[in-house]
This record gives structure tokens, C-alpha cells and sequence, in this order.
């Protein structure tokens, strides 16, 4: 193979690459606060209503360990079933994990450290990050009433990063619109192409009118004498409607010949 090939092979994989990775971030859900995020088309992800004041977090206990996972996605909280002093300690916890071997708890993120993530087939993630463990929990809609906690373990057999997985299942994990994004309108089009046109229209012509004519002041405006007579040109307009259409008629002028 001549160099001039492998260059430019080189050429099309860096290509296509900049390509996949545009496509990828163009379809990611782009966080707006610790509970929402968007896409580009306005549609997007809001679980603020996931955990309600009363309940103050959710949890759940995976079958297998039993350990205890808390989780509230919008802000941090410092209160726990039994001493959490690891979870509690500083802003609080978003997610926190009491570990049932070692009998400790562990906190697995802030509000501060959670991003949202798409991967390539659709599915809309939530992800922490706190030191080396990485928390992943995915969205699935649920048409329920009520929202639901739970640990996926065929995920957490696949890591080996020390990651958690856990799946919520939500009415309000599905996807509405955050930002009503909406094409303008006919008129709104005319109204702008209207003023775009008169505002070239003024201008160019004052700017004539100025530089070639020697106008000045008011005489600047193009068609001047156009625009005084408008007023009187809208009235008279405004009462041949107002009489059906029909030419109004009118006494002799008094200085005329007739009137005489």
C-alpha cells in the first residue's frame, strides 16, 4: 500500500469518526438541573417528581446481597433509616449504599457529580460518579401511578469497576417535552419580511436622498409627499367601505361657478 493511500484512508476513518462522534452528541440528552435534561428537538427527561416530600428518598434492597440502596435524584439529603455518618457527611447524599457485609454505608454521589447518558440504542441513563465507583441507573416508563427502586444484577455481573446498577421504573421516566420548540408562523414571516422591507426601504432611499438630492431634515424621507397625504388617503378609504363600496356624493365646492 503507497502512502498516498494510507493517508487517505487516515482521511476517511478521522471523517467518519467526527461524524459518529457528532451523531453521539447530538443525541445525548444534555442536563439542564440534577432531575431534567434535553434533547435538541425539545423533548427530554424530567423525574422531579419521582421521590415526593413525605418520602423524602427511595430504596430498595437487592435480593441477592441485601444491600440497601437510597436515592433521591434532585438534591442532596442527610437523613437515613438508621447512623450514616459516611452518606450524611458534607452536602448529604444523591445515592447511598449500605453495604450488608461490612455494615457501613457508602456514598455513591451528589447531585454534583451526576450527568445523564444515551447510549447508542435509545435507553436513557442516570450516572454518578464519586471516586472510582461509577453508579448507573437506567429509565425505564412505566405507565403507573407510583415510581419503583430496583438493583439490576446481570449488570453488576458484567462490571468490574466496583459500578453499581439499578433500574427505576417511573411514569416519570418517560419522555415529555421540556421546551416547546415550534416553527413561526405565517403571519409572523410576513410580519418580519414587512419590516425588514420597510426599514431597507427608508433607508436606502433617505440615504439617496442625502448623499445625490442634497435633501435634508424631513425631506430626506423618500416619497414624502406620499406619506402626508396617507392619513387623508386611509380616511377616505375608511368611509367609501363605511358606504357600501359606493362613491359619496358631495356638495359643489362654495367657490366654483356652480355654486355661484
Amino acid at each position: 500500500m503507497t502512502n498516498l493511500s494510507v493517508v487517505a484512508l487516515a482521511i476517511i476513518f478521522l471523517a467518519d469518526s467526527g461524524w459518529r462522534l457528532a451523531q453521539a452528541t447530538a443525541s445525548q440528552c444534555h442536563r439542564l438541573d440534577p432531575c431534567r435534561c434535553e434533547f435538541e428537538n425539545g423533548q427530554g427527561f424530567d423525574i422531579r417528581s419521582v421521590v415526593t416530600k413525605v418520602e423524602g428518598y427511595m430504596h430498595t434492597v437487592d435480593p441477592k446481597t441485601s444491600d440497601k440502596y437510597f436515592f433521591n435524584p434532585c438534591q442532596d439529603i442527610k437523613f437515613l433509616p438508621s447512623d450514616g455518618k459516611e452518606c450524611s457527611s458534607g452536602d448529604g447524599y444523591s445515592l447511598c449504599r449500605f453495604n450488608n457485609a461490612t455494615q457501613h454505608y457508602q456514598k455513591l454521589g451528589t447531585t454534583k457529580n451526576s450527568s445523564f447518558f444515551t447510549n447508542e440504542h435509545g435507553q436513557q441513563f442516570l450516572v454518578f460518579h464519586l471516586n472510582l465507583t461509577v453508579t448507573s441507573i437506567q429509565l425505564l416508563c412505566l405507565k403507573h401511578d407510583e415510581s419503583y427502586l430496583f438493583v439490576n444484577p446481570d449488570e453488576i455481573k458484567l462490571r468490574a469497576d466496583n459500578g453499581n446498577n439499578l433500574i427505576l421504573f417511573s411514569p416519570y421516566a418517560c419522555p415529555v417535552t421540556i421546551e416547546e420548540i415550534s416553527k413561526p408562523s405565517t403571519g409572523g414571516v410576513l410580519l418580519i419580511l414587512f419590516l425588514i422591507g420597510a426599514f431597507t426601504y427608508f433607508t436606502i432611499g433617505s440615504i439617496v436622498r442625502f448623499m445625490y438630492l442634497g435633501a435634508r431634515g424631513i425631506e430626506v424621507i423618500p416619497n414624502l409627499e406620499f406619506w402626508k397625504d396617507l392619513p387623508g388617503l386611509v380616511q377616505d378609504g375608511f368611509r367609501y367601505v363605511r358606504n357600501g363600496c359606493r362613491v359619496e356624493r358631495q356638495g359643489p365646492d362654495p367657490d366654483s361657478y356652480d355654486a355661484i
